[in-house]
């Protein structure tokens, strides 16, 4: 009979005489890297070994770059190497479950955010040593002749805010302490997929990482350094190769390396590619515009700080630092004022303030006592700076964001802002610390037309804001806009707005001609001082060209998709997302990479066991800030462990550390936990039942179920009732067609057709929605299922 597998917290002990040592999965990480130009070509290999005496499934939750195009995996046993191909997502996990099942040697390699990874390794042998390959491209950031590249390490721990979806959670803790889960919530419902165990405090995983990076830029390099990382350089010619000094290899920090060329800065780079997909092209531009101080507007400046637990220590102490420069640098005309975050929000003043000298004492003194602990309810953040007052409703507001990111409800943020900023407004985010949620503060950025800077917790901050006020007291050039001149449609060109240019920042545009054929494209905006700007570029492709540039073409296309669904999924949207990731041979969050080997590795009714593979904490994050005085402990195995060898039941144990915090709260504070806007708790009467419990269903409801496909009777008549149950209030009357994914008795994703459906009030879907992933089967279905309901006026 198989035994059932069962997948621990965290690495695992093995007892040996007079001792007891820690042994873990994976082993090494090794990063090879090649940077041409404004591309690196990037190569991973993660090796996994099997200290144990019983067949061993590895799943490692890690980082990559926020805007990495992964396009190949692959495995390696011995001298054999086994190919992954790209699937549809669900596809995917069905061809690795059977695999493993079967008792072959898989890999499964799944995007969860756009900066994190999961990598799933089944059946490797006792003793076997077995190593997952991941290659992917990436642009590099640059600002003039200054480039950088920066690969992360570690995932840092994400605050999980909403209700839990798993109906057999026990216990709790108020909204001002951690929890030791790690659960799928309403708000984040796939949170169990986003924190690894983190280590506790002094303990060490012996996984270390080596990286190697070759830098060509194509003329001499000059200045290469790491603000995170001891490193070593050699130099051949224009090559300088970069690798880690031999006491810096523990993973727990992004690796950060700046270079300059040298010379004159290259004021326009275009790259292109031609295949049986079309043409595809990159344009890497820093118009030759100069700041003008003489020309600087008064602004209004309202600064957003994050003072939760993780916070605690260095992050905040260069966040207040940040802080005090930037209350001493603003212009004598504008106005300011400070707003922080965690469980709750508190702010320095109701209405802005003028830069007196009065004020800015105030406001340092504000500065100096913040204090970092608790939640980072940073949707509450958000929200008090959105609605903060201006008393000059014609002055440009600037917002400044102070953050880690580590919050797990990424697209509730950015949903939030994509429907209230104001237009005029602009949104600039700062990260301060070793490991922050680049996807996060880059996107935030993205949206509110700003910039993104990330500092680390120990590095200087005198230029970094001398720098930030250069930028943003005046755009160098707005109103971009883009033409195309030639035969053939227009090329489909990313991003599709482009953003306002600050001084040195380049214009990165990623373009795909369906015919080929080539052209020109002129590129308009308003120069400082209100002065037409225009540049033209001649565009023909060739198959000679660089091959990365299509992947690049195809990750933007696929990130400018998802920004349009930070909202909720859509049939439209999934479909794009996933076609381009399909064409481009490209990872998402709805095709993954399975790899399986050809025979049959291990006997699959023998015993075995899934580890999760803990990580460090992020270097200069205060393990108390996340956790508490949660104390750390090894515990034995759970009861109902399988592993019923009794070489295994002699020898293993768990190690438990705590998963990052999620908040749950008494019932009169769970409107906070929701984050609803008042507008959305209009909207609910009551809370959605879970099924099984004893809510009445309204004599005549207001939402009907018009059919249900995928279900046999007893789910569809118990998923009718859970719907039916709903409170809609009155005002609206229209359909909506979902498409459920279920997986081993989940709601996975909720996928909105809105095409077929004919209601478009987005408070309505947005409640719905959430009602659907918390419902729960009473049984392990996977399935897709199609819902068509009416709602009644």
């Amino acid at each position: 009979m198989t035994q059932t597998q069962e997948r621990q917290a965290a690495g695992l002990y093995v007892q040996i005489p007079e001792q007891q040592q820690i042994a873990f999965p994976l082993k090494h990480t090794e990063v090879q890297a090649k940077v041409t130009g404004n591309i690196s070509r990037v190569e991973v290999t993660q090796t996994f070994e099997n200290p144990f005496t019983t067949t061993l499934e590895a799943v490692y939750i890690f980082p990559l770059p926020d805007e990495a195009a992964v396009d190949d995996m692959l495995i390696r046993i011995g001298e054999t190497t086994i190919q992954g191909s790209i699937k549809k997502r669900q596809e995917a996990q069905q061809i690795y479950e059977q695999a493993k099942q079967q008792g072959r040697t898989t890999g499964l390699l799944e995007q969860e955010r756009d900066n994190i990874f999961t990598q799933s390794l089944a059946n490797i042998k006792p003793g076997e040593q077995i190593d997952v390959i991941i290659r992917y491209t990436d642009s590099l950031k640059f600002e003039a002749g200054n480039y950088e590249f920066v690969f992360p390490m570690v995932v840092g721990p994400r605050y999980i805010p909403g209700i839990t979806l798993d109906e057999n959670a026990v216990g709790g803790a108020s909204a001002t302490a951690p929890m030791m889960q790690n659960q799928d919530t309403d708000l984040v419902p796939d949170a169990s997929r986003l924190n690894a165990p983190i280590l506790p405090s002094g303990t060490r995983s012996r996984h270390d990482i080596d990286v190697t990076v070759e830098i060509d830029a194509g003329v001499a390099i000059r200045g290469v350094t790491s603000p995170s990382h001891q490193i070593q350089i050699m130099y051949a010619g224009q090559v300088a190769r970069v690798t880690l000094a031999s006491g810096d290899k523990i993973p727990n920090k992004d690796l950060i390396l700046r270079y300059q060329v040298a010379g004159e800065a290259t004021q326009a780079t275009v790259l292109t590619q031609a295949d049986e997909r079309g043409g595809h092209f990159a344009l890497y531009l820093i118009p030759a515009l100069t700041y003008s101080p003489e020309q600087v507007v008064p602004k209004d400046v309202v600064f957003l700080i994050d003072t939760s637990g993780s916070q605690r220590g260095a992050p905040l102490m260069q966040c207040q630092e940040l802080m005090r420069r930037f209350i001493n640098g603003l212009n004598p005309d504008d106005t300011f004022s400070i707003i922080d975050f965690s469980n709750t929000t508190r702010q320095l003043s109701p209405v802005p303030l003028a830069n007196t000298p009065h004020n800015r004492t105030l406001a340092l003194d504000y500065i100096n006592r913040l204090n970092a602990n608790g939640c980072t309810q940073m949707l509450q953040g958000i929200r008090a700076v959105l609605n903060f007052p201006s008393t000059n409703p014609g002055r440009l507001r600037s917002i400044v964001l102070l953050t880690d990111g580590y919050i797990g409800n990424e697209n509730q943020i950015l949903t939030e802002l994509q429907r209230h900023l104001q237009p005029g407004n602009r949104l600039y985010s700062f990260g301060a610390g070793s490991s922050v949620n680049r996807f996060l503060l880059n996107r935030i950025a993205e949206v509110g037309r700003g910039t993104a800077r990330i500092i680390r917790q120990d590095e200087p901050t005198a230029e970094v804001v001398e720098k930030f006020f250069r930028q943003i007291n005046n755009p160098v050039l707005t109103n971009i806009n883009l033409q195309w001149e030639g035969d053939g449609e227009a090329p489909m060109i990313y991003p599709t707005t482009p953003p306002d240019l600050f001084a040195e920042q380049p214009l990165v545009l990623f373009g795909r001609k369906v015919d080929g054929r080539g052209g020109k494209l002129h590129i308009t905006g308003i120069a400082a001082g209100g002065m037409r700007y225009q540049q033209t570029f001649n565009l023909n492709f060739s198959a000679m060209g660089n091959s990365a540039v299509a992947q690049l073409w195809g990750r933007s296309r696929i990130k400018d998709l998802m920004n349009q669904m930070v909202g909720g999924d859509t049939k439209s949207g999934v479909t794009a997302v996933t076609d381009t990731a399909l064409t481009y041979q490209l990872l998402s969050q709805y095709t993954a990479f399975v790899a399986v080997s050809d025979d049959v590795r291990v006997d699959s009714t023998q015993a075995s066991v899934s580890v999760q593979v803990p990580v460090e904490m992020p270097e200069g994050v205060s393990h108390q800030g996340i956790y508490g005085s949660v104390a750390y402990s090894a515990a034995p195995a759970s009861a109902n462990t399988s592993l019923d060898t009794p070489d295994f039941l002699q020898r293993r144990r768990t190690i438990q550390p705590p998963a990052p915090p999620r908040a749950s709260a008494p019932a009169e504070t769970r409107d906070i936990l929701y984050s609803l806007s008042p507008a959305d708790e209009s909207l609910i009467n009551a809370p959605a039942p879970q099924i099984g419990t004893a809510s009445p269903i309204p004599a005549t409801p207001r939402l009907q179920v018009v059919s249900i496909t995928g279900l046999d009777e007893q789910m569809t008549t118990v998923l009718t009732a859970f719907l039916q149950a709903l409170y809609i209030p009155v005002g609206f009357s229209s359909s909506l067609v979902w498409e459920l994914q279920l997986n081993k008795g989940r709601v996975t994703r909720v996928v909105l057709d809105e095409e077929a459906s004919t209601l478009k009030e987005q408070q309505v879907i947005d409640v719905i929605r959430r009602s659907l992933l918390s419902w729960r089967p009473h049984n392990h279905l996977t399935a897709t299922v199609l819902i068509t309901i009416q709602v009644q006026l």
